[in-house]
């Protein structure tokens, strides 16, 4: 994931006050386009598919996630929030979980999501949102991710 602006700016998206959120999320109604995800694993479809990949909890209302419950729920009882009314489930714009190459391109986003792959990865180096996050890492390091030359140029 790639955050664009502070992330303290999601403190503006949500009314902290409003009762009984356990947590917000980007409310995605994503079916996968392909079997394969990143790191070529499979692609499970499931309902609230990548909720959970950006979350704002309130502890206060979180209380039924110990240790012994994450340890022992399985995967898609956690991602689908099985363990919360949906009332309790606060919405966030979509810009801050922008499922880059699965949505149109967003100059807006606030937080790209390469839930496929990213361009750290040679079949996503030329991507959707790939300028940014290959910015980052320049701005970060000091050299270029991808030397001049590796792996072919932009068709």
């Amino acid at each position: 994931m790639l955050a664009q602006v502070s992330i303290y700016e999601v403190w503006q998206s949500v009314d902290p006050t409003t009762p009984n959120k356990a947590v917000w999320v980007c409310p995605h109604d994503y079916v996968p386009k392909e079997g394969r995800k990143m790191a070529d694993q499979v692609q499970t479809a499931y309902p609230r598919k990548n909720w959970s990949s950006f979350m704002l909890f309130d502890n206060s209302e979180c209380r039924i996630l110990t240790p012994d419950y994450v340890n022992t729920a399985t995967g898609l009882q956690l991602h689908r929030f099985e363990w919360l009314k949906d009332e309790q489930i606060g919405k966030l714009p979509l810009e801050w979980n922008w499922l880059s190459g699965e949505y149109a391109p967003n100059l807006k986003a606030k937080v790209i999501h390469y839930t496929l792959g990213g361009p750290w990865l040679a079949k996503y180096r030329h991507g959707d949102h790939a300028e940014g996050w290959l910015a980052e890492y320049r701005d970060m390091t000091g050299q270029d991710f991808w030397p001049s030359g590796r792996y072919g140029t932009r068709a």
